[in-house]
């Protein structure tokens, strides 16, 4: 098990998601996705909430984390992939989940640059307008 948080790119993380021994796990709030789109394949669980204008923490963050993973556990050792919108809060929802998930065998990532070099880089992301 990994007790550090790994750097990766963005085309490390989209290569993920055609691994069954992976999850990308998208962290944005959900007002953001109407900016660029979630992710195709990826798990949408968001680290911040929007309430009153303020961030706060989302309550459910560690049960939908373990929701994720629970699948997972018979498999042996698997890989997380944290992606935010710029890949600053990803890397707090990945500290977090080092502490959730302690007895699980993972190696745990934050994706450096989030969906602002996603988007840079020309991956697939699901246009808002066909999430209504």
């Amino acid at each position: 098990m990994s007790y550090i948080i790994k750097e990766t790119t963005c085309q490390q993380a989209f290569a993920a998601l055609d691994d069954c021994n992976s999850a990308v796990i998208d962290v944005r709030c959900p007002e953001e996705y109407a900016l660029y789109g979630p992710i195709p394949g990826a798990h949408l669980i968001p680290w911040k909430m929007i309430r009153d204008d303020m961030l706060v923490d989302n309550a459910h963050f560690g049960c939908d984390l373990e929701k994720v993973v629970s699948y997972r556990k018979d498999t042996g050792y698997f890989h997380l992939y944290f992606i935010c919108g710029s890949g600053n809060r990803s890397c707090e929802a990945a500290e977090c989940a080092l502490d959730i998930l302690r007895d699980v065998r993972c190696e745990v990532y934050n994706v450096v640059g989030g969906m602002d070099e996603w988007v840079c880089a020309g991956l697939p992301t699901t246009p808002a307008a066909l999430l209504g």
